[in-house]
């Protein structure tokens, strides 16, 4: 029996980091193409009108100062989410692995709507990129990052296998 419960806890602990692991590595991407924005840099667009729309279907700022910020957020939230995935930082890992999974699940919200063409000009880029990329990832990782986060806030699987075995 103590090998079936080590065999569930190591394949229980692998699926944490390995999704921990891929949740940060997009949201450092994101932080690194915000702050190579945040250089004056627009590509893959030929302008920030351009890369703009094409992102966010609005006409927002590609400033430094708007785009540092978000940098940051991202970066703590990489290094969060990583965390959590390794049972580091306690409940505070937790919340922010949460804050990250309620944040993709806004987005994926939103995003669906637009697929359904509220709010999206459906012969855009934006329309096409949000159909195949961004609400696919979002709604994808946002399922991960919540498990992720459920896992941490409640009983984790291997004490529920090991209490269950010993009988409490």
């Amino acid at each position: 029996m103590s090998a079936i419960i080590t065999r569930t806890e190591t394949a229980v602990t692998t699926t944490r980091k390995r999704a921990g692991t891929a949740i940060a590595a997009l949201l450092a991407a994101d932080a690194l193409a915000h702050a190579f924005w945040a250089t004056g840099a627009t590509w893959p667009a030929d302008s920030t009108a351009t890369l703009s729309q094409g992102l966010l279907n609005a006409d927002v700022p590609f400033t430094p100062r708007v785009l540092l910020p978000l940098c940051a957020l991202l970066t703590t939230a990489a290094v969060g989410v990583f965390a959590h995935s390794r049972g580091r930082g306690g409940r505070l890992t937790a919340l922010v692995t949460g804050a990250v999974a309620a944040g993709f699940a806004v987005r994926g919200a939103v995003g669906v709507v637009w697929v359904l063409g509220i709010g999206a000009d459906t012969g855009s880029t934006f329309y096409r990129l949000n159909l195949l990329v961004y609400t696919p990832i979002c709604l994808g990782f946002g399922y991960a990052a919540a498990r992720l986060a459920r896992a941490g806030l409640a009983r984790t699987p291997g004490r529920i296998i090991r209490a269950r075995a010993t009988g409490r």
